[in-house]
């Protein structure tokens, strides 16, 4: 199905022009111009696009991008499985390079679904406090992924002097969302639907979520994003537009990030 015939099924929700929707975390692999011109016309502003691994690092900084488009560079969990203290020393000296280019270090974390031993688990933690650290050393945020891992994640970054953190996708309870806005995080919420997120965000403050796609994760797009703060929106039972300059203000002081008004490549 076509990008034109997919933004049809949301023709219900329109935006004011001046309504900024922003991502807090997407993906750049499988991004068209016709889903940033999808995008673009309606209300996106600005993407934080996220690396994974060398490959999309690099892409990353390859890429030509107009305003709205800002770069974070990490290793996710799984892949730090995969590679040698030598990728995981390129990606770091990558990022630390490009500093001034990146708005934030991510994607980085831990992901128990893929390390199944505790020599894994020992892997995947000192690959993410190594990425930690470099945020502090540049003074960057981080953008973090945690499955089935959360309070592990917590303790490393509790001990650890960072100053900004988002957990992206949340998939913690109620208890550890107050958590995360107690050390002064910050969480992301996708376009899908959970009961559980709902409940666990409903009591934290507003200033403590943002909202993402993770696109192209589940047949996500950027687009998408409008779903996201719906469904914020009504766990914090505010009005859409309201809700949607709030996430957009909190987006922006996050990853200190101005205003913009297209998302495209040169």
């Amino acid at each position: 199905m076509a990008l034109t015939q997919l933004s049809a099924k949301n023709e219900d929700f329109k935006y004011k022009q001046k309504l900024e929707l922003i991502d807090a975390h997407c993906h750049p692999d499988f991004l068209s111009d016709e889903e940033l011109d999808i995008a673009n016309s309606r209300g996106v502003t600005a993407l934080i696009v996220n690396g994974v691994d060398t490959k999309s690092n690099m892409s990353i900084m390859g890429e030509r991008w107009r305003s709205g488009v800002f770069a974070a560079l990490g290793v996710h969990p799984e892949n730090a499985l995969k590679m040698t203290d030598n990728e995981i020393d390129y990606n770091v000296n990558l990022v630390r390079a490009n500093a001034k280019s990146v708005s934030a270090v991510g994607e980085i974390g831990l992901d128990y679904k893929f390390a199944n031993s505790e020599k894994d688990r020992e892997r995947q933690k000192e690959v993410f406090k190594k990425f930690v650290n470099l945020a502090i050393e540049l003074d960057k945020p981080a953008s973090v992924h945690s499955r089935d891992a959360l309070d592990d994640v917590l303790d490393i970054l509790g001990a650890s002097a960072i100053k900004k953190a988002h957990i992206h996708f949340f998939e913690g309870n109620a208890e550890q969302a107050e958590r995360v806005a107690k050390m002064g995080f910050m969480v992301s919420v996708p376009p899908m639907h959970s009961a559980k997120r709902m409940a666990a965000i409903e009591p934290i403050p507003i200033s403590n979520i943002m909202a993402e796609t993770d696109s192209p994760t589940a047949g996500m797009h950027v687009y998408d994003i409008d779903k996201s703060v719906m469904l914020i929106a009504k766990a914090k039972g505010m009005d859409f537009e309201s809700c949607a300059v709030k996430i957009a203000d909190n987006t922006k002081r996050f990853f200190n990030i101005g205003v913009h008004n297209l998302i495209r490549r040169i």
